[in-house]
C-alpha cells in the first residue's frame, strides 16, 4: 500500500504552475521603464531600487526580533512561564 502525500503533492503542483506562468511575467513595469529611461535618471531609479529591497530584507527581520524581545522580556518578568 502506497503512502499518500499531500504535501508533496501540493508543493509540486505549484512548482508545476508557477513554472507554467513563468513565461508571462518577464518583468514589472518599473523594469520596463527603466529600460527606455535616459542616463541621468538611472542613478536615481538604482538608488530607489536599492532602498526598496533594503527595506523588504529588513521588515521581517525586525518583526521577528521585536517579537522575540517582547517574549524574552515577558518570560524575564514572570508574566509568561520559562520555556
Amino acid at each position: 500500500m502506497r503512502t499518500f502525500y499531500p504535501a508533496l503533492v501540493a508543493i509540486a503542483v505549484t512548482i508545476g504552475l508557477g513554472s507554467a506562468a513563468a513565461p508571462r511575467a518577464l518583468a514589472c513595469p518599473n523594469c520596463k521603464e527603466a529600460v527606455s529611461a535616459q542616463p541621468h535618471e538611472l542613478e536615481g531609479m538604482a538608488r530607489g531600487y536599492n532602498y526598496s529591497v533594503m527595506f523588504m530584507l529588513a521588515v521581517p527581520f525586525g518583526t521577528l526580533g521585536m517579537g522575540a524581545f517582547f517574549v524574552a522580556r515577558a518570560v524575564k518578568r514572570g508574566i509568561l512561564p520559562p520555556m
